[in-house]
Order: C-alpha cells, then sequence, then structure tokens
C-alpha cells in the first residue's frame, strides 16, 4: 500500500510537528465521479462496420493512417489529419505493440465528446518497426475526449484491451474474421463465457 505523508501539528506550544503515515487506498467506486465509472465494454465500442481487414502491403504507419481515415467516416469524426496527426505523435514514443500480437495506438482528442474505436485484422501479419520480433496480428485503435473526467477511462480501456486481447483470442478471431463471428467472441470472452 502507498503512503501519503501527512504533518500533524500538537495544539501545545512545547511540542514539536510530528509526521505520521496515513495508507492511501484507491477510491471506492461510489467516489469515483460517475462519468469516470462509466467504461463502456469492447464489445459495444465495435460494430461490424469497425471491425476490418487490412490491405496488405502496408507499413505500420500505413496501417495507422487506413484505420483512422476508416474510424473517422464511419463515426462522424470529422477530417482524419489531426487524429493522424495526433496517434502517429504517439507512435514515436514506447511502441504500442504488445507481445500478445496485439496493437493499441490511441490518443485523446480535443473536440470528441465519447470514445470511438475500430478493431483492424491481419492475418498475415506484420512486422513492428521498433520490434521486428513482434509481429502485429491485430490493431485497436481508439479516440478518447481529452477531458480529465474521461482520463480514467481512457486508462481502463488500454487496461481493458490489453487484458482481453490474448494469443488464444487472435488467433480464433482471425481463424473466423467474419465481422459478426468476431464481435460474438469479443462480447462471450467479456462475458466470461
Amino acid at each position: 500500500i502507498m503512503t501519503l505523508m501527512t504533518l500533524g501539528w500538537f495544539k501545545k506550544k512545547e511540542e514539536e510537528p510530528v509526521v505520521t503515515q496515513t495508507p492511501v487506498l484507491p477510491p471506492s467506486p461510489s467516489a469515483v465521479p460517475s462519468a469516470a465509472r462509466k467504461v463502456a465494454g469492447i464489445g459495444r465500442l465495435l460494430r461490424e462496420d469497425l471491425v476490418v481487414s487490412t490491405p496488405a502491403g502496408l507499413d505500420k504507419d500505413g496501417l495507422i493512417a487506413f484505420l483512422v481515415r476508416d474510424l473517422c467516416v464511419k463515426a462522424s469524426l470529422g477530417p482524419p489529419e489531426s487524429f493522424l496527426t495526433k496517434v502517429l505523435e504517439r507512435e514515436q514514443g514506447i511502441s504500442t505493440t504488445l507481445d500478445t500480437g496485439l496493437a493499441v495506438p490511441h490518443a485523446r482528442m480535443d473536440g470528441i465528446a465519447d470514445i470511438a474505436a475500430v478493431l483492424g485484422l491481419l492475418p498475415a501479419g506484420l512486422p513492428d518497426p521498433k520490434h521486428p520480433d513482434l509481429s502485429i496480428r491485430a490493431v485497436f485503435l481508439f479516440f478518447s475526449p481529452n477531458r480529465q473526467e474521461a482520463f480514467t477511462q481512457h486508462l481502463h480501456l488500454l487496461r481493458g484491451v490489453s487484458t482481453l486481447f490474448q494469443p488464444a483470442l487472435i488467433e480464433a478471431i482471425l481463424r473466423d474474421p467474419a465481422p459478426a463471428a468476431v464481435l460474438k467472441l469479443v462480447r462471450d470472452k467479456e462475458a466470461g463465457a
């Protein structure tokens, strides 16, 4: 448990201040604002038209550009240029490709009300440019609102996606990449079926 140092003062003049340690616990669900508690399930963020097989021959940046354009059109986000710029800037840092074969490019954006996501499937795989030993088999690209109250939701989604899309699920998805079948697999896995 992390501790927070607090300064306790006694009322008598002759006593020195005493430092006490108070445990800092995660906030109870009721203490978290309802907007932050409300985390949409991954399967509910996606629709059939947001599960796409990606064209062959793209590098990672080209793949991201393809998915950003597709998401911007299908989710009515507006012109894709600022979205693409933001997510590619984010990709310049630590790679978003996990050792499970999932890449999770993402960015927080001004001017959007809700999280928007697309799932791209790569049956042939694509080597990650920063880690050529990692093969990208699926890409969960998402944008979330750039508001403080949405940050917790953004982090919960990152954690949920990385936990859900393990190699067994990715392989099952790639065996039957029909969007309806993919959504059923994702929703069943989320439900614990």
